[in-house]
């Protein structure tokens, strides 16, 4: 398929510019990936999962220091992995990762209010009609943060097909992907400890987790087309 041969490109592209930045994520990724296959659980794992997200951010604010967005989404994405890795205050996670999708929707969309409001407006509508059979509000929040997420994939696909997209439009869109992949998983996770279907995934899908979700974070933290004070003086000597 064409994405997986551009999203090659994009990755020898990405390598030569951040070696160091993939080689450690790379490292991260694949260590606790084989932890959590021969040894699932286990705290080294938790803390190589937290760390590598942590670095997201470092690298996103140092990298891409003028799109303040950028770095304050993923920070909220930091803050919402402390409440669900080391805490159980589920909600706060959810609603902060609630946050971090609006951030990004103001990155796609800067200066443009029509999405805002159409965001708000289908999740006030969503929010209602759960409201009214009474549902508990850890599945009103997730709701809100499903249609943000949804309304983010959607724009950075359509960055991803422009003709003129560049490399961090289509890093942000693989990002999206993973995420949604991840929050696929994330939700057939919570329909099985409910029991509402069988438990019996739920290794895999714990691992599926993470093997889709550390990559989307690192895509996004290099999905930056903001250039830096010293690149752009750069481009116009």
């Amino acid at each position: 398929m064409n994405i997986f041969k551009t999203l090659w490109n994009d990755r020898k592209k990405l390598s030569a510019a951040d070696g160091k930045w993939v080689a450690i994520c790379s490292l991260i990724y694949l260590t606790f990936l084989l932890l959590d296959v021969f040894n699932p659980g286990t705290i080294s794992s938790a803390i190589l999962k937290y760390t590598g997200i942590f670095l997201c951010v470092v690298y996103a604010f140092s990298k891409h220091h003028r799109d303040t967005a950028l770095g304050f989404a993923l920070l909220l994405t930091l803050l919402s992995d402390t409440f669900l890795v080391w805490t159980q205050q589920e909600l706060l996670g959810v609603l902060t990762f609630c946050i971090a999708q609006f951030i990004h929707l103001y990155r796609f969309k800067r200066g443009n209010q029509n999405y805002f409001g159409a965001a708000l407006l289908i999740s006030f509508l969503a929010m209602v009609v759960f409201y009214h059979g009474k549902t508990e509000m850890i599945y009103l929040a997730a709701m809100f943060y499903a249609i943000l997420l949804a309304t983010n994939f959607i724009l950075s696909a359509k960055k991803y097909h422009k003709s003129n997209s560049t490399i961090h439009d289509r890093l942000g869109f693989y990002g999206f992907c993973l995420f949604v992949c991840c929050d696929i998983c994330v939700a057939i996770r919570h329909v099985a400890l409910d029991g509402i279907i069988p438990n019996t995934a739920l290794p895999l899908l714990n691992f599926l987790i993470w093997f889709f979700y550390y990559p989307s974070q690192v895509f996004i933290a290099s999905s930056s087309n903001l250039k830096t004070k010293e690149s752009s003086q750069k481009a116009c000597d």
